[in-house]
Formats: C-alpha cells, structure tokens, sequence
C-alpha cells in the first residue's frame, strides 16, 4: 500500500501545469490562442476551394457548343459568373437577412463570429476563390473575357480573400463584400442581349446594372462596409501584440481600398458612357472605354 507521502507526490506530479500568463483565457489574449488552435485553412475549406475551382474549369471547357471564338469565351465566362453569383449572393444575402452584423465591431470583424456562423462564411469565400481562380486562368487565355482591369481585380480579390483564410482573419469583410456581384449579373447580361439593343430586356439590365452598381458597390460595398474599416481598424491593428498580425491586417486592408479605386474606375467609366450619349446609339462595351 502506498505511504501517504508517495500519494501526495503522485498526484503532484499528475497536476497540469499552470498556463502562462499570454495563454490564459481572458478576454484580451482569447485571439492569440485562437490563432495557435486553428492557423490556417481546414480541410473542408480547401476541399471546396479546389473543387470549385475544378467544376467551373471542367463547365468552361463542356461549354465547347459555343465555339472558339472570342465572343464564345466570353459567353461561357457569362455562365460561369451567372452560377458564381447565385451561389455566393444567395449565401452572403442569407446571412445579411439572418443574423446580426457588427461592421462597427473589429472583433466581429477581424475574427468573425463562431461556430457555424464562421463556417458559413468561411466556406462560401472558398467557393469564391475557386471560381476566381479558374476566372483569371481564363481571361489570361482569352483576352475577350476581361481586361487588365477585371485581372487586376481578380489578383487583388483573390489574393485578399485567400490570404485572410489561411490567416482565419477578416473572413467577415470577404464575406460581406460579396453583396457588391448583384450588379454583375446584370453586366452579364447586358453583354449577352446586345444585338437587341432595342429590347426591354437589355434597357432592364442595363438600368438594373447602372443602379445596383452604385448601390451596392459605392454606397453599401464602399461606403459602409470599407468606411466602418477605416474608422474601427486602425486603433485595432496598432493594439496587436504581434508585427507579423499587424503587417497582415495592413496588406488586407491596402487590398481592401485598392478594390475600391477599381469601383470608383469602373462607376467613371459608366459616367463616361451615359454622359457621351453613345448608349443610346448602340451597345458600348465597357471593356473599350478609355
């Protein structure tokens, strides 16, 4: 039988040892363990990233029956975005309309909310940069699909959101900002309806596209949910107790604004069409606007 000493000694040695002080759960230090608990992409995450990437590589090339031709690629990269857009904007208005959204809030922002909620967001960012990918593959192929501008803004998009995955930072911000493709269906389908100019049909999507662009671009994309960025973020990034975090933050939010000099180009090049009156001659492609 063991000596009162030998117990007393045993369960010692069995106690865990105390957490130092930065990896206590209080409230100040709960993102830094977060970040040692779960640093980068799940399995699930990547799954649907690179198998969205793979079904809309795999749709562009079953969408042979167009043709070859340059209007052909950028047909089939209609049909494509079509299915991107309904996918994350049924997604990301769902969340809008069924939970609570803290633009004011960094820590919502930055570190997102949890559980199924973050997994609901995290996700269908996934699903995103799959699509944008296989986009840019594309447009580097057939320069009809899109100019330098529209690669520009799939290198910075893309880059922004994969970058805040692997980090499980600011998945928030990628996630709300998908509201701003409601205008790009209607872009689309401005482009597919142009040789019937006169229709309803193209005069609808063409208003629907000039509004919803500076709805939900610049007034909600730009200057709600980027503005609340400008306002919270910096006290944010400088309280971080790493240079590394705080070097992160600023490189997702530098991509962040230059997204929004892209919107703020592109709303310059819809002024430029209206006010030279040439829509009312015939379709403009926006792509030749200078």
């Amino acid at each position: 039988k063991d000596s009162p000493h030998k117990i007393q000694r045993s369960i010692r040695l069995r106690s865990p040892l105390p957490l130092p002080r930065w990896l206590s759960l209080s409230r100040p230090h709960s993102l830094a363990l977060s970040c040692l608990n779960s640093h980068s992409m799940d399995s699930l995450e990547l799954s649907v990233a690179v198998g969205s990437f793979a079904v809309h590589f795999i749709l562009f090339e079953l969408l042979s029956g167009f043709g070859s031709s340059p209007d052909a690629q950028k047909l089939k990269a209609c049909y494509l975005s079509h299915i991107h857009c309904a996918t994350t904007l049924t997604s990301c208005i769902a969340y809008w309309l069924t939970y609570p959204v803290s633009l004011f809030s960094p820590e919502f922002m930055v570190q997102g909310p949890a559980g199924f909620e973050m997994q609901w967001m995290r996700c269908t960012v996934s699903f995103s940069v799959g699509y944008f990918a296989n986009d840019l593959v594309r447009m580097i192929q057939h320069s009809s699909i899109g100019g330098a501008d529209m690669i520009a803004h799939h290198i910075i998009i893309g880059g922004f959101f994969l970058t805040g995955l692997i980090d499980r930072c600011c998945t928030p911000y990628h996630f709300l900002f998908m509201i701003e493709e409601l205008s790009t269906p209607f872009l689309n389908l401005r482009w597919q309806y142009r040789a019937e100019k006169d229709s309803k049909v193209y005069a609808f999507c063409q208003a629907a596209f000039v509004i919803l662009f500076f709805i939900c671009r610049i007034l909600i994309g730009t200057g709600l949910v980027w503005f609340g960025g400008v306002v919270v973020l910096p006290s944010y990034i400088l309280a971080q107790p790493s240079a590394i975090r705080q070097g992160h933050l600023i490189t997702q939010f530098t991509a962040c604004t230059l997204s929004r000099f892209l919107n703020l180009y592109w709303l310059w090049k819809i002024y430029k069409i209206a006010a030279g009156g040439s829509y009312k001659k015939g379709h403009v492609d926006e792509d030749k606007v200078r």
